[in-house]
């Protein structure tokens, strides 16, 4: 399995940064009228609130206030009034800052006290993102100059995922579900169709948790000798769509798929953080060790870079080697 350790934990989730993600200012996109009620709910909303809204495009509404334990999009870590900011650049006629402003702003304004509400909970690896939320054009425009910082789930196109419960006491990691497409951009990767270029897809999720249970990390070397038996044997059940073949050969499908069993591991910031779930899953790797682009159901027919799988060389049958036979 050299092509699996080389690959295994070498790309997780997007890498953290203090900046505001991209299209961050959902609410700044809302243009209400004047006596819209949520003018008021997002001014109300203050640390340790999580507050939800509808998403449509570029328009979002209903920004509203709910329990941490109902779907939301965003948890306050704290209330920041920019007209207090030691500069004049927020006055009574200034625009709202763009998206490059937004993430000084968050770096500056937002990682501390989230930091702090979080209580150091935060995995650097994991899905939540630091993120700023402004007033509405209608309310900036008539002086408010209130900015949320909180964490959110961006899912990009400045939109954000619903989540429920509080941010430091959930499993923060970007573990997917089984049969879920996933593409690897850089060192940022984003759940894809199965029917447009992907990198892996999901054979299970697995909770680390129940295997290193005396809670202190275990080491990458750990995970990776624990994730080589457990993601083999899933790839070979999820080829075999959960059944065993009747002639024995079990692993054959895979096989003749030419993709590799991979996985994902946890960095020790990510269990500090709370974190315990990965994915195993299938790849194919290029020559250069990128992921090669995958596009199709890989239980059935599918291409790599474009082109059906190459036949693999003949071997024996699982069941022959296991039995010890000679060819």
């Amino acid at each position: 399995m050299a092509l699996t350790a080389a690959l295994a934990g070498g790309f997780g989730a997007a890498v953290y940064e203090y900046a505001a993600p991209d299209n961050a200012s959902v609410v700044a996109r809302t243009s209400p009228e004047e006596d819209d009620p949520e003018l008021a709910a997002f001014t109300d909303a203050d640390t340790g609130d999580c507050v939800n809204w509808d998403q449509n495009g570029e328009v979002t509404t209903n920004f509203t206030v709910v329990d941490c334990a109902q779907p939301h999009r965003f948890e306050v870590s704290t209330r920041e009034d920019l007209s207090q900011y030691p500069t004049s650049e927020f006055g009574p006629d200034a625009p709202q800052p763009d998206l490059d402003r937004q993430s000084q702003l968050t770096s500056d304004l937002c990682a501390g006290p989230t930091m702090s509400h979080l209580d150091g909970r935060l995995d650097p690896q994991g899905r939540y993102s630091i993120a700023p939320i402004l007033p509405p054009e209608a309310a900036w425009d008539a002086g408010d100059r209130i900015m949320l910082c909180g964490v959110a789930v961006p899912e990009g196109d400045g939109r954000y995922a619903e989540v429920s419960g509080r941010a430091a006491e959930t499993d923060q990691s970007t573990a997917a579900s089984v049969e879920t497409c996933v593409r690897a951009e850089g060192d940022r990767v984003r759940n894809v169709g199965c029917d447009t270029p992907y990198s892996w897809v999901v054979t299970s999720t697995e909770n680390l948790g129940e295997t290193f249970t005396d809670g202190a990390w275990p080491t990458l070397e750990k995970q990776n000798e624990h994730l080589d038996a457990v993601c083999t044997r899933a790839a070979i059940d999820f080829m075999n769509g959960g059944e065993a073949p009747a002639d024995g050969g079990e692993d054959e499908a895979l096989y003749q798929s030419t993709l590799t069993p991979f996985w994902t591991t946890l960095p020790q910031e990510s269990w500090n953080a709370g974190s315990r779930t990965v994915n195993c899953a299938l790849t194919k790797a290029r020559d250069d060790d990128s992921f090669a682009d995958l596009r199709g159901d890989v239980r059935g027919e599918f291409t790599i870079d474009g082109e059906a799988p190459e036949d693999p060389p003949d071997r024996r049958p699982l069941r022959d080697r296991d039995n010890g036979q000679d060819d």
